[in-house]
């Protein structure tokens, strides 16, 4: 008997460790940015990601900031918005969201929330 109780206890609090966004959207988003404007050195939170187009991978428990930027032009920026991602709610049938929602998704990675878009284009504004 007490195998069986331990084995049940192990059971629930590995299936807690991890939230339920964690596991099924991961804690981060492949995100594509382009501009239409040749020769635009894009950015994100001023790390350089490409020239006209490039990828990059956000963390979901970060904000970041995309510029587009090119010589002669004004400089863009645009913030990444995210929102709630209802997977999220899913924590609820595992711990009542305790450990799964709070904890792991919420503080840990980040991973209630997901991205709004995973492709920009942002143009410098030349004149």
């Amino acid at each position: 008997m007490k195998k069986y109780i331990a084995i049940a206890v192990a059971v629930l609090v590995s299936s807690s460790l991890s939230g339920c966004a964690a596991m099924f959207h991961g804690t981060t988003q492949q995100v594509s940015v382009r501009s239409n404007v040749p020769g635009t050195e894009l950015f994100v939170n001023e790390a350089y990601v490409g020239k006209d187009n490039g990828v990059t991978t956000f963390q979901k428990r970060k904000n970041y900031m995309i510029t587009a930027r090119k010589a002669g032009c004004t400089d863009t920026t645009v913030p990444a918005s995210k929102s709630f991602d209802v997977i999220t709610l899913l924590g609820l049938f595992i711990d009542y969201g305790i450990i799964s929602i709070l904890l792991i998704d919420g503080a840990a990675t980040g991973a209630w929330q997901e991205f709004d878009q995973t492709s920009y284009v942002i143009d410098p504004r030349c004149a």
